[in-house]
């Protein structure tokens, strides 16, 4: 079953400021600079390449839950992780640090492999979750972080 990445707000600004920044800054230096190819070239190749990674991140973004095997894809970031190596979900979450083939916040951290942790954000957590306990019924599941690491010690 495949499901589709949210597409949060901080992403799709970061992606339209980026872009928009780039591609006016490509188009001020080719008016204002010497009609020199070798100062073009790179300079058309970094304002191009940026927005078109950024973009193609945004666009396909998705996570495909199969008999064994939580494949992601986020662009050109592809992988895939044993849904027997699953132990635990936190949904309602946000990871700032760690692999994050993801588009939005409040999303999923999927914890495998006792120490690895992959941070994913489908338009419905629920209906991911319920899939994947369809196919594995002992991952535990969190509601989100503060469940984890309390802030007082009793």
């Amino acid at each position: 079953m495949r499901f589709r990445s949210k597409k949060g707000f901080l992403m799709m600004s970061v992606v339209i400021l980026v872009s928009t920044l780039l591609i006016y800054l490509l188009f001020s230096s080719l008016e204002n600079t010497q009609k020199d190819l070798s100062i073009w070239i790179p300079s058309i190749i970094l304002m191009l390449v940026v927005p078109f990674l950024l973009i193609w991140i945004l666009i396909q973004t998705y996570y495909v839950l199969d008999n064994d095997e939580l494949k992601y894809v986020s662009g050109p970031i592809r992988g895939s992780i044993k849904i027997a190596d699953i132990e635990q979900v936190v949904k309602n979450t946000t990871l700032w640090v760690g692999l994050k083939p993801a588009t939005a916040r409040n999303g999923i951290i999927i914890r495998y492999n006792n120490y690895n942790e992959l941070y994913i954000s489908p338009y419905n957590n629920e209906k991911f979750i319920e899939k994947l306990l369809e196919l594995k019924p002992d991952i535990e599941v969190q509601d989100d972080e503060d469940d984890i690491f309390p802030t007082s010690i009793d």
